[in-house]
């Protein structure tokens, strides 16, 4: 087993690893370590069927069913996204746009801890998936707005039946489901302090006023998404790609409609944010 940083901001390819087959428990430690120290994990050239990535990824921990109709047949802890059609209609989940950065049902009490896509279809060009840093967004913040930032919280607000894709489309906080947690959370397994808000879903910042809230919010997704502390991911049939919803938050390029894009998702469901 091999483990190749993908970029200095983070990411990394594991190279010689068939997780369609049972893995040692030693294996298994050795990924898992990648993944917390790198935050995204990429392993190329898989050949998964549903239930040989939900064996893989039940090994992280208890899988969150998916709630929207956009489940598997056969597994509700099982998403299909992409715009492949039947009967003339979509029938994948969030399946043509850019997507702004975001972290994975941050608006629920207990948020996925990890989110693993696997890659059926993938268009020519587009539709790359960027991650960003939260541990080094928080870093780079100056002492005074660390400071400020203790102890608050933010409300995280999504529509299921929106399907939003960028900010100016979020509903308020009492019309879709929405849960508050810390603006800087700590990471269970590293204890390292990680920004927890994001540009798509994050709607404002408790007991402060709402010009306060908006300008500290624009201020930390723009240190969020600065280029130095992102990866952009560009897809391949076959890979298998895990991130640490804890610690980084992702985003969706745009790609022509006219090609198709599906992917299979399966989320780790993790603690509440502390």
């Amino acid at each position: 087993m091999e483990v190749i940083p993908l970029s200095p901001a983070l990411g990394a390819e594991i190279r010689a690893v068939n997780v369609g087959h049972p893995l040692p428990d030693r294996v298994f430690q050795e990924i898992e370590k990648a993944w917390h120290e790198h935050l995204v994990i990429v392993l190329r050239g898989q050949d998964l069927d549903e239930q040989a990535q939900v064996r893989f990824a039940e090994r992280f921990g208890e899988l969150s069913p998916i709630h929207t109709d956009h489940h598997s047949a056969t597994n509700k802890a099982v998403m299909y996204i992409g715009n492949r059609k039947k009967d003339g209609r979509l029938i994948g989940a969030l399946p043509l746009g850019e997507m702004q950065f975001h972290s994975d049902q941050c608006y629920q009490e207990r948020p996925a801890m990890g989110t693993m896509l696997y890659a059926i279809e993938i268009p020519s060009a587009g539709g790359n998936t960027l991650f960003a840093n939260g541990y080094r967004a928080y870093e780079a913040l100056p002492p005074e707005v660390q400071e400020r930032l203790a102890g608050k919280k933010a409300v995280n607000v999504y529509d299921y039946g929106g399907g939003v894709l960028e900010r100016k489309g979020m509903v308020d906080p009492d019309k879709g489901v929405s849960f508050a947690h810390p603006v800087v959370r700590t990471h269970p397994a590293t204890g390292r302090k990680s920004l927890y808000v994001n540009r798509l879903m994050t709607h404002h910042i408790e007991g402060l006023a709402v010009d306060e809230s908006r300008e500290l919010l624009a201020l930390l997704f723009d240190t969020l998404e600065r280029p130095e502390f992102v990866y952009e991911h560009r897809w391949r049939v076959g890979d298998l790609l895990l991130w640490d919803n804890r610690c980084t938050l992702h985003a969706r390029r745009d790609f022509d409609p006219g090609e198709r894009r599906w992917l299979r998702r399966v989320t780790v469901k993790g603690d509440k944010p502390a």
